[in-house]
């Protein structure tokens, strides 16, 4: 069985992130032997061998095809690089002699699509004609989630779709004047840095956003938003959305695969933020069983519409657990998430089938502060230190991503037998990479 993977980011007409060639390398934790991989810049061999190990790949098996960069440079897969004629040429060559059987994105772009059409693949590619027509789109707008939850009995927070300046401003004095908090949320912007907080009293911490403003008033607001709507609403290309903030609730998510033969439940963990995105938890501890229940039953609901609309992939329903118990869904994502090779492939594949019974997997990103010259620098320090993971004990600290030198970005994943022990050997690494 061969694949066409292609690690692409988000399409370029809904969000532009030109730094991100390292963080779609996490794609070749999928890899299996014999697939085809399209990424934007070549990964390094430290980081290809380090996956391949952990996952069992022969490295020598997988072909790596990398198009010229495009008009956003060479960190993006974007539409022009797909289309680039010797690019296609050498990738139509791999295909041709490989037998294709199935084409998977970590984003389902329309540009994708049209790949998979140029290749002869369309009929290989899961939920081709809804992505081919922008469903991509769809999946993963915190706008359009919230007509599919209300449609579908998944419990939201009290809110709205604000397409005007002056339609959030009704949101958000409508919230006010019940003594609530509000969050302002970009449509398509992720890790809680395209939300804004408003709220009527002080000390409100920006938990998932990356501001908190007091407001007390009808011309405070209609101020903030003059100031703020372009960029809560992309220039007024997109929809905004207003609803409750719940203060000290703590976030979580479901994740299911959706295929032609139905939904399928993939895994749930919580998420933690310092005020952006910073580390996950899988399982989840935090949730009750009761919660965890709620949590993926009501997930599955909003993935029965999703389903019937022809979408195939990955869907993750993101929600909080307030302080009062409720669970309450905020947004989905309809793409391979930072969460799915976490679960699917370090924990079902490395640790084994069974993780979520007796390990804990806790992965987070570097904090600031933490360096390294190299990703082979990093694998020897944590190697030496004996930290690193081991089958025999299925516990140890395992790279989760490819290592962004110049921003010493790099994900973690430590695998333990419960959260303290995960802690513990979290802060054992600090000494390791705080001292260059």
């Amino acid at each position: 069985m061969t694949r066409l993977l292609v690690g692409n980011d988000f399409g370029e007409e809904l969000r532009k992130r030109p730094g991100a060639g390292w963080w779609v390398q996490r794609l070749v934790w999928f890899a299996q032997d014999g697939d085809i991989l399209v990424l934007p810049v070549r990964p390094e061999e430290d980081y290809l061998r380090y996956v391949t190990s952990m996952t069992g790949t022969r490295l020598s098996s997988l072909k790596v095809i990398i198009p010229p960069p495009g008009h956003l440079g060479a960190e993006m897969l974007t539409s022009d690089r797909l289309r680039d004629k010797e690019f296609l040429d050498e990738l139509g060559e791999a295909v041709a002699g490989a037998a294709v059987d199935s084409v998977l994105a970590l984003f389902p772009d329309a540009a994708i699509a049209s790949l998979a059409e140029a290749l002869g693949l369309e009929n290989r590619m899961p939920g081709y004609a809804f992505v081919s027509q922008g469903g991509g789109a769809i999946v993963n707008s915190k706008a359009f989630f919230r007509a599919v939850a209300a449609g579908a009995g998944a419990p939201i927070p009290e809110g709205t779709v604000c397409p005007t300046p002056q339609a959030a401003e009704e949101a958000v004095l409508k919230l006010l004047a019940a003594g609530h908090v509000a969050i302002l949320k970009h449509e398509f912007l992720s890790s809680g840095k395209g939300n804004e907080i408003l709220s009527p009293y002080d000390g409100v911490r920006p938990i998932g956003a990356r501001s908190a403003t007091v407001v007390t008033d009808r011309a405070a607001v209609h101020a903030y938003l003059a100031e703020r709507w372009d960029a809560l609403s992309g220039d007024g290309r997109n929809q905004v959305v207003v609803e409750r903030y719940f203060p000290d609730s703590a976030a979580a998510f479901a994740e299911f695969l959706i295929t032609d033969e139905g939904i399928e439940f993939g895994g749930q963990g919580d998420m933690l933020s310092e005020p952006f995105a910073i580390a996950q938890i899988i399982p989840a501890p935090a949730l009750t069983p009761d919660q965890a229940q709620r949590l993926v039953a009501a997930g599955r609901l909003l993935c029965e519409p999703l389903h019937a609309m022809g979408y195939r992939g990955r869907l993750s329903a993101d929600g909080i657990v307030t302080p009062d118990g409720d669970v309450l869904f905020t947004e989905y994502n309809g793409r391979v998430t930072g969460s799915t090779h976490v679960y699917a492939v370090i924990g079902e594949q490395v640790v084994g089938a069974d993780y979520a019974r007796d390990r804990v997997l806790f992965e987070h990103l570097w904090p600031e502060g933490w360096t390294a010259p190299s990703f082979a620098a990093v694998v020897a320090r944590i190697s030496g230190a004996g930290l690193a993971y081991d089958p025999a004990t299925r516990t140890g600290v395992v790279l989760a991503s490819a290592f962004n030198r110049p921003d010493d970005a790099l994900h973690c994943c430590v695998v333990a037998e419960s959260l303290a022990a995960a802690q513990e050997i979290r802060l054992r690494l600090e000494p390791l990479f705080t001292g260059d």
